[in-house]
């Protein structure tokens, strides 16, 4: 028997530690429990974005509304921003009080208002989880010549499997896809670059009745919402971590981590939209890639998906529990993972296109009120003011009428088209803005009384947030 280095010792701790089952749930993680770096946000991130749905996601901008390669290239970097930004300020939730961004929900909504987002995350988290479970499986099912079913039944069981055992198991994953994605995609990446039109310009008759400002707006609005809608979860992966994280770190860390596996992935998709457009991975090999390089693909594409989705059924599964439901986080997790699978099986037998534009857009609207009040809330609120209101806080109004003033302004063909997006189609991508700026602004109001309470010394101690 051999006798083990440090580094080896230390390493083997370290896989030991991330892979034994979390157990647990949404209460304050204690501070003998906390470990990790804001480095590990980087590598969370930027695996999570390096999958198919990004590549689709920039290649509705060519292929559906008709941006040159360059034209969509600037509205993916402008999208991706803005969501990457998202992302990067939330995971700074996570570690001055070691819980998730839902559980701090419950201080500005009131714990019943923090019900309604948390349940809506739940079933974002099982929309995203199908999603990505039709896109793994037509991976696998190309990659391994098999039927629908049981390629749809090996990704759905992974993504499962590595959500069950929870935090640290995820973050390994990652941080070792981190390494093998770029390594998979570089070469679907130069193929894409050199073989499409990068000098492609606009394509009047695919944008239709948005015009080159409504195509560009929709692009960068979509390119946002795909980023944002995962700023849900972002406390979820550093809640672990430190009291003391650096908080510009970790922010930087997230940021780039999302920015750059977006931005990579969505040009690349948007340069593929120039050639053909591509309903599903099996049409990369059909109609874009050459025999091997395919292979190659399929397998990239396959294991991207499951660990992107995993954060989907992990996160979900904390959602449903911050929602008031009681079970154990791994029952939970069942859940998510029982009802994304039903979802996705019967959305897998058609096509999906316009569902995941659609899908991606409704994310914003109702994501990005709730992101300002709880913006508001950490930077402008005093930190001292910690009692959760039993009901409804002034936080659900806020979030509420943001969301109002947005309908209007939203446009989802064949769902909902709101008074001015049908009168001025270039507006229709402004839905999510406009709840932002609404909700933020009403929040900084109703919640002034605070601020101005706050200027007056007091005794009171600062008080835990209590799943």
């Amino acid at each position: 028997m051999t006798r083990q280095g440090p580094l080896a010792q230390r390493l083997s701790a370290a896989v030991r530690s991330a892979t034994a089952v979390e157990t647990s749930g949404i209460e304050p993680i204690p501070a003998n429990d906390r470990e990790g770096g804001p480095g590990s946000s980087f590598t969370l991130w930027f695996s999570s974005n390096v999958q198919f749905s990004s590549l689709t996601s920039g290649m509705l901008a060519t292929a559906a509304f008709g941006l040159g390669w360059a034209q969509a290239l600037l509205a993916i970097v402008c999208g991706s921003a803005v969501g990457a930004a998202a992302i990067g300020i939330t995971s700074t939730f996570g570690p001055p009080k070691g819980v998730g961004l839902l559980v701090q929900t419950r201080l500005p909504l009131g714990r019943r208002g923090a019900a309604i987002p948390a349940v809506l995350v739940f079933f974002k988290a099982c929309a995203w989880f199908a999603v990505n479970s039709i896109l793994g499986a037509f991976a696998v099912q190309t990659l391994i010549g098999t039927g629908f079913g049981p390629a749809f039944a090996i990704v759905t069981v992974a993504q499962v499997a590595i959500a069950l055992v929870g935090y640290g198991f995820i973050h390994l994953v990652q941080k070792a896809m981190a390494l093998v994605l770029p390594l998979l995609f570089i070469g679907v990446s130069l193929y894409g670059y050199t073989e499409s039109d990068l000098g492609s310009g606009f394509d009047a008759a695919k944008a239709g009745p948005l015009g080159f400002v409504g195509a560009f707006a929709l692009v960068v609005a979509i390119q946002a919402a795909r980023a944002l809608s995962f700023s849900s979860y972002a406390a979820d992966y550093t809640r672990y971590m430190p009291v003391d994280t650096p908080p510009r770190k970790l922010f930087l860390y997230a940021f780039t981590g999302t920015w750059l596996g977006s931005v990579w992935i969505a040009s690349l998709g948007a340069a593929i939209g120039t050639i053909a457009f591509i309903g599903t991975p099996t049409d990369l090999v059909g109609q874009v890639l050459p025999g091997a390089l395919a292979t190659v693909t399929m397998l990239a594409l396959g294991v991207s998906t499951i660990t992107s989705s995993c954060l989907d059924c992990y996160s979900g599964a904390l959602a449903w529990l911050i929602a008031g439901v009681r079970m154990a986080r791994w029952q939970a997790v069942l859940v998510v993972g029982g009802l994304g699978s039903a979802v996705g099986w019967f959305a897998g037998q058609g096509d999906y296109w316009k569902s995941f534009e659609n899908f991606l857009i409704i994310l914003g609207n109702w994501i990005a009120p709730w992101l300002a009040v709880m913006l508001v809330q950490r930077f402008l609120v005093p930190s001292h003011d910690e009692d959760a209101p039993r009901n409804f806080g002034p936080g659900f109004a806020s979030w509420l009428l943001g969301l109002l003033a947005a309908v209007p302004f939203m446009s989802q063909p064949g769902v909902f088209v709101g008074p001015i997006a049908e009168s001025h189609p270039a507006l229709g991508a402004c839905a999510a803005a406009v709840a932002f700026l609404t909700a933020g602004l009403i929040h900084c109001a109703l919640t002034r009384n605070s601020r101005t309470r706050a200027a007056t010394p007091t005794d009171d101690t600062p008080k835990e947030i209590h799943a």
